[in-house]
């Protein structure tokens, strides 16, 4: 990120910032906003959801201006909360991706045509038949982690596993679903 030296006045903004400032706060945006956006622009290859993802840092900030702590500079301060906000983002947008909405999706037509709604619930039921097809207790941890959308701490500590345990459950299930998917595609081609 390319930022301004940090200046005397920093000091001074960053204080009246943990005070509550309004004031401190929008003159730290007004600063740092542009070459931030640009840099998350850059991370999510222009990706429109740069401005969410930018609102989201400075929110962040601001929920957490009481408790700064400044061990190097406000820019590296900045750029972790950058770097979260960017990650969570992803994450959440691979996870918008690999889950199944339980209902059809919307499309752009008023009415969906009946191959689409057919083809959509064919697609459904072969997911859901894979699934069924895995073991018992990684069949429950792949459906707390697609359909519960829980994380693997949670899934963890609900089933009392360690977390590499459930990390390798998800990814040997994910192997599986894929193996079994491509032989039913087979199948029908």
């Amino acid at each position: 990120m390319n930022y301004q030296e940090i200046t005397p006045d920093e000091g001074s903004l960053l204080l009246m910032l943990q005070a509550g400032d309004q004031t401190a706060f929008d003159e730290i945006f007004n600063r740092y906003a542009a070459p931030v956006h640009t840099y998350i622009r850059l991370r999510l290859n222009g990706s429109e959801e740069a401005d969410d993802v930018l609102q989201e840092v400075f929110i962040r900030l601001w929920h957490k201006r009481q408790s700064i702590v400044i061990h190097s500079s406000f820019r590296n301060y900045l750029y972790t909360i950058v770097q979260h906000c960017i990650s969570d983002h992803l994450r959440a947008a691979r996870r918008r991706r690999y889950t199944l909405p339980d209902d059809m999706p919307e499309t752009q037509e008023a009415n969906p045509q009946p191959d689409e709604q057919y083809q959509y619930k064919q697609v459904y039921y072969m997911w859901r038949g894979a699934m069924q097809q895995l073991p018992g207790q990684m069949r429950r941890i792949y459906a707390m982690k697609i359909e519960e959308q829980r994380s693997v701490k949670e899934i963890a500590s609900e089933l009392r596993l360690s977390e590499q345990t459930v990390k390798n459950q998800l990814h040997t299930a994910g192997q599986r679903m894929i193996k079994i998917l491509r032989q039913v595609q087979l199948f029908f081609l």
